[in-house]
């Protein structure tokens, strides 16, 4: 707790002096900037975490402060005012996660639509606020009422500002303290993983959405009791704008970062307005400083400067718990295309394949280099929609389905370049892989949920061949291609998939390395005595763990036979001679 007490003893102390120190005249100032930071922490969030960068929260901040304005206006009770406040903040929460999840859904890489379609949001609604006066008073703006609860803007109001500013800092800070965390941060780092670990991506990024649309809205009605006047530039793209630099000024990446270039950046265009004409010039310049030589903002130069007299080291946590048995039913079936077809564009890639697998046992896909081995895989797990035809693991339909479905249905796969948490420790690389298809969202929740461990990601780690345990604290973007292979291995078959799909893991190996795979390869499907698919170009190995042999060519199943018989097919032969390391 001492990664959120401190720093959030430390921010209350500081604010709480402001008033006593220099007067109720500058506390009504910082109390603006802390507004606008409030919201610039939301933009943080979801820009620094999902790597999402939002255009439009004036959008919320502006419905917000109308909303408080206009329930100022008419309502004296305090009780109802503050019951109010809550239903709108919640009504905004509910609407933009719904407009996120229609975005993002079917879409991983739908970050630039998303960031132009806030945009044009937010300057309808400031279009909107400057022609419906009735409602709310046009270009003069809404004003008035009193502040909320009858406080004084220039005094006691201060320090609701304060409360409103300690709280979410301190929720955030909790939060990155959290599994939930790892996920959101995941979304960033590598969201094709995160789907195959079977989280719903557009879901994530949705929460994190209205997570950051919740704290505008909160920072907006402050807005509104502070100014005691709302006008159609609180809706503005220009409020939007200002947001994203405060974030980006005073770090995105961490909690404090946005407060802290909010007030910096405040202060110091209220002392330069009315005494240097090129104020904004200056101001402009060192916000291009700033993202070119620290792109996680004053906050990052902080932290790095700090770094050289303290590193804080957190204790490790020790404890073990068995981790929940994965959610998937645990059902052994064969895995069945029937007349499968793939066009992209005018190229046809996969051209009526039809085979059926064993239920258990390991089957190699072997054949020349763009014969549709890869491709084949794609459609197991949907990341490419089949054009036609079907395919059916026992009895269950599994094409063209979101591919976070995949993991639902059993299915695991490690992909053809090692593809792990690139900016996170081998640690939190494992305990998401142990969240995968285990966690419920209560779980993301709970520290304990950390202490997860399984027998089949012990197995992996016990390997004395591999180097895991003495990675953990390592970054995964450091490691060799090697260690990142087995990492990657590691990840996959934690959720203990009923049908295991590999493509080319023993690529970038050494020749020892590549006897450790294929032992840790060979030792899962005896343990979980499921279906283990690989597609792999060395001859010998194919030899020492195939069951059977499916040969792909131009789209096509050319043979599908135990090793003995492709390997004397004249047919294979005349297209695919393979290689040995």
């Amino acid at each position: 707790m001492v990664f959120v007490l401190l720093p959030v003893s430390l921010l209350l102390a500081v604010l709480l002096l402001i008033p006593e120190v220099l007067g109720d005249f500058v506390a009504y100032q910082i109390g603006l900037y802390l507004i606008y930071g409030i919201a610039a922490q939301g933009i943080g969030y979801l820009w620094g975490k999902t790597g999402i960068l939002p255009l439009g929260q004036a959008l919320f901040f502006g419905v917000a402060a109308y909303a408080t304005a206009m329930t100022l206006r008419n309502i004296d009770s305090l009780s109802m005012q503050l019951g109010l406040t809550v239903v709108v903040m919640a009504a905004i929460g509910v609407l933009a996660y719904g407009l996120a999840t229609l975005i993002f859904r079917g879409r991983s890489e739908s970050g630039p639509y998303f960031s132009l379609i806030t945009l044009a949001l937010v300057m309808i609604a400031e279009q909107v606020a400057n022609t419906a006066s009735g409602l709310t008073g046009g270009f003069n703006g809404l004003s008035g009422y009193s502040s909320i609860g009858g406080l004084d803007p220039y005094g006691n109001f201060y320090y609701l500002i304060v409360g409103c500013t300690v709280a979410v800092s301190a929720a955030l800070l909790i939060l990155n303290r959290l599994p939930v965390n790892l996920v959101v941060k995941g979304v960033a780092d590598n969201e094709p993983r995160l789907q195959l670990l079977g989280f719903a991506t557009h879901k994530i990024k949705a929460a994190a959405f209205a997570a950051s649309a919740v704290i505008a809205a909160l920072a907006g009605g402050l807005f509104a009791s502070h100014q005691g006047i709302v006008t159609p530039t609180s809706t503005g793209f220009g409020l939007s704008a200002e947001l994203v630099i405060l974030a980006a000024i005073g770090g995105r990446f961490h909690v404090l970062g946005p407060l802290v270039g909010s007030v910096l950046v405040g202060w110091a265009s209220a002392e330069l307005r009315d005494s240097f004409p090129y104020w904004e010039i200056v101001m402009a310049l060192g916000f291009i400083l700033v993202v070119l030589k620290a792109p996680g903002g004053l906050s990052e130069l902080i932290e790095q400067v700090t770094r050289r007299f303290w590193t804080p080291s957190p204790p490790a946590n020790t404890d073990i718990v068995n981790a929940p048995q994965p959610r998937a039913p645990r059902v052994l079936a064969p895995l069945v295309f029937e007349d499968v077809k793939l066009k992209i564009g005018v190229v046809r890639i996969l051209n009526g394949v039809t085979f059926e697998t064993p239920a258990k046992g390991i089957v190699s896909i072997i054949g020349p280099n763009g014969a549709g081995k890869t491709s084949a895989l794609n459609t197991i797990t949907s990341n490419l929609d089949v054009t036609a035809g079907h395919i059916h693991l026992g009895d269950t339909p599994i094409e063209n389905r979101a591919p976070h479905a995949a993991l639902g249905n059993g299915i695991g796969r490690k992909l053809q370049v090692p593809s792990v948490f690139f900016s996170m420790s081998v640690a939190e690389n494992l305990t998401l892989a142990m969240l995968a298809g285990r966690a419920g969202w209560n779980d993301l929740f709970r520290k304990s949920t950390f202490s997860w461990h399984s027998e089949a990601l012990a197995r992996v780690m016990a390997n004395p061949s591999l180097s895991l345990e003495g990675d953990l604290g390592k970054m995964a973007g450091s490691l060799p291609q090697g260690h990142r292979q087995f990492l990657e291995f590691a990840m996959t078959t934690a959720s203990e998939p009923t049908l295991l799909l590999l493509d080319e893991p023993c690529a970038g190996l050494s020749p020892d390395e590549t006897a450790v795979m294929t032992q840790l390869v060979q030792e899962f499907q005896n343990q979980s005595g499921g279906l283990v698919i690989v597609i792999e170009h060395d001859m010998s190995i194919v030899e020492a763990i195939s069951d059977k042999v499916l040969v792909l060519h131009q789209g096509q199943v050319l043979a599908f036979d135990t090793y003995e018989n492709v390997r004397a097919d004249p047919q294979v032969q005349s297209v695919y001679a393979g290689a040995t390391k």
